[in-house]
């Protein structure tokens, strides 16, 4: 016959156990909630406004386009949204002649714009791998061509618009 061993866990006690396991887990996920929805969240990104569509006309450009020449005047503003923006600007002459004006990488910025129509349409670079850096970039151009756009951060403005906004 061998010797019965006493139950570790007196009557009783192991529902208590049980009750207090269910309590901490339901106190766990109330503090996770809790500090999910009051933890402080990225800032929304800025909403760039768009002119409206509906326009009778679109307004004229600073600078017409003339004899196969285009000029922009093309704009970054790095921090958009964070109080500490700073502004860069540059010309930019594209021409059946050359390319020109202040921007450090005219002629790549010409041909990317030459090769796709207009700035709009310049493709992405699908090689580029950028960070998930927040940091928001507003890129603009005014002259030949209106264009206005916010990417997520530097590195995903020069992937999409190339040589075009890289100054």
């Amino acid at each position: 016959m061998t010797a019965r061993r006493p139950n570790p866990v007196p009557p009783g006690r192991l529902e208590a156990t049980m009750r207090l396991a269910a309590i901490a887990r339901a106190a766990f996920v109330a503090a996770a909630t809790v500090i999910a929805t009051t933890a402080p969240a990225l800032p929304a990104p800025p909403v760039v406004p768009v002119e409206s569509a509906d326009r009778a006309s679109p307004p004229e450009p600073l600078v017409r386009e003339a004899e196969g020449r285009a000029v922009y005047r093309l704009i970054v503003v790095d921090g958009v949204g964070f109080g500490n923006e700073s502004v860069r600007e540059v010309s930019l002459l594209c021409s059946s002649y050359g390319s020109g004006g202040t921007h450090p990488r005219a002629a790549e910025a010409c041909s990317a714009i030459a090769r796709a129509g207009s700035i709009a349409a310049v493709s992405s670079d699908p090689a580029a791998v950028c960070t998930l850096e927040y940091r928001p970039v507003a890129a603009t151009a005014m002259g030949a061509e209106a264009f206005q756009e916010t990417y997520g951060n530097g590195c995903l403005l020069r992937a999409a618009k190339r040589a075009v906004f890289d100054f």
